[in-house]
């Protein structure tokens, strides 16, 4: 045997073994190639090295394994299961995605999915307890709906609003309304705005105040001074466009907020309104009512500001009070006796009287319309049940004149008050027909009341008394703002 083909041997018993059992100069490393491609890599080899000794074998012409190991064949198996699962689980999920998008069931008239399927048949076996459920009455509802659910009116307040607790009410002072701009004499009249972010406040000493009323800075917005009207009463009109302002005087006064112009009203058919004794607005009949000196009611259109009707009662009225979301008027006189104007038809409808009380001074009609109140000079309040029209309840704990009366928006509280006598103010639970006994406190001094106003939501109450000071107060019980 020559050389090189003693040579060529050695390399290939090296490259064999180096196959079999690995190089003894490099690291070992698992290999998971079968027995034929390593035959195959040893061919090619092989094959290189035929050619730098130039000997000639045949391409065509492979070598036969020295002996076969069964346990390569079942590795190779194993490698092919392998890929095959994986291939099977990627077709599998492309499968089950494209299904889950294209395939629906119909139930009860609905397209639902396999997956809703699957919530509601956990539903019928593990049913949803009865306090976990939402309840949503109404899916029809858009946000429009809920928008103007916000700016809801007085009765779609009464719905929300819940019960009032009795015995303590729970009030929390906020900054004087007016401590920016302190009157230096009484307070008259003080009046809400329908949207209840800013309130009037009228005095003897001919300005109109406007204030912002977020509890906080409480603004002034503005100042209003009429050089011959000493405000008596004043009030929002118009939706609260405008403020109307009247007193002791043959004239009167509209301020209108949009363009800022301050007008005066001359001509009232000669109208003697020189002492004003009772006034009131009702923005859905457009109509403003005031009782003149010979106890005639006098109806002015709001738009026109135009004398429009008398409404003559058979005793002098003394005061007078629109009956909210109706037509009707309602008012009292020294008699005692309440009567009850459609003020549509301009007539007299209804009549009844308490046989115990004379002389009243004011009366109020709440917004759920079972219900109205007057005040006398004794003192006396009373509680009528407007549909039976007779008398529940004779509340009799102010001992003056109780000429300042207002039910709240939803008809549970009745604020009621004196401007005779100091602290005269009461908060009056409905319909349990008892006055909060917290308020006025040992520590609250509010002086004498000659005017106070609850906003339409009942979240704010201001209080105006005779040394020019207007309180704010906020019900915890009510919205907050």
């Amino acid at each position: 045997m020559s050389k090189k083909n003693s040579n060529v041997l050695k390399n290939r018993n090296n490259e064999l073994t180096s196959l079999l059992f690995g190089s003894p100069f490099k690291n070992k490393t698992k290999t998971t190639r079968s027995f034929s491609e390593r035959v195959k890599t040893k061919q090619i080899t092989s094959d290189k090295n035929n050619e730098n000794s130039k000997i000639n074998i045949k391409s065509n012409k492979q070598l036969t394994p020295a002996w076969f190991d069964e346990d390569d064949d079942d590795f190779n198996d194993f490698n092919n299961d392998d890929q095959r699962l994986n291939n099977q689980e990627k077709t599998n999920e492309e499968n089950s995605t494209t299904k889950t998008k294209k395939k629906t069931q119909t139930l009860k008239g609905e397209k639902i999915t396999i997956n809703q399927n699957l919530a509601k048949t956990n539903e019928i076996k593990k049913p949803q307890r009865k306090w976990a459920k939402i309840k949503n009455k109404d899916k029809t509802k858009t946000n429009q709906d809920l928008l103007a659910n916000q700016t809801s009116t007085s009765s779609s307040l009464l719905r929300l609003s819940k019960k009032l607790p009795k015995k303590m009410i729970s009030l929390t002072k906020l900054k004087d309304l007016n401590w920016q701009s302190k009157n230096t004499s009484v307070i008259t009249s003080v009046d809400f705005h329908p949207g209840g972010e800013i309130c009037s406040v009228g005095s003897s000493d001919r300005t109109l105040r406007l204030f912002q009323c977020d509890g906080v800075k409480n603004t002034m917005l503005k100042k209003i001074t009429f050089s011959d009207l000493p405000i008596k009463e004043s009030k929002f009109c118009l939706n609260g466009e405008q403020i109307i302002c009247a007193g002791d005087r043959q004239h009167m006064y509209i301020y209108d907020l949009r363009s800022d112009n301050v007008s005066k009203i001359t001509q009232l058919m000669n109208k003697k309104i020189d002492q004003l004794k009772s006034f009131c607005v009702s923005d859905p009949l457009k109509l403003i009512c005031l009782v003149d000196v010979s106890g005639s009611i006098l109806m002015i259109d709001q738009r026109s500001k135009q004398w429009v009707k008398d409404l003559v009662p058979p005793m002098p009225a003394e005061a007078i009070s629109f009956v909210p979301n109706t037509n009707k008027l309602i008012s009292t006189g020294k008699s005692g006796e309440i009567l009850v104007w459609d003020v549509r038809n301009r007539q007299c409808i209804d009549k009844f009287e308490d046989i115990g009380v004379m002389n009243s001074t004011s009366i109020a009609a709440s917004g759920n319309l079972k219900y109205y109140a007057t005040g006398s000079t004794s003192g006396v309040v009373t509680v009528w049940n407007a549909k039976k029209r007779e008398p529940l309840k004779s509340l009799m704990n102010l001992t003056t004149n109780s000429n300042l009366l207002q039910f709240n928006h939803d008809s549970q509280m009745l604020m009621m008050a004196s401007s005779e006598k100091k602290n005269a103010l009461r908060f009056v639970h409905i319909p349990s027909f008892t006055v909060f006994s917290n308020f006025p406190d040992p520590q609250t001094y509010v002086n004498k009341v000659t005017s106070f106003n609850i906003s339409n939501d009942s979240t704010k109450i201001v209080i105006g008394n005779n040394a020019g000071n207007v309180y704010l107060y906020r019900n915890v019980y009510y919205q907050k703002w």
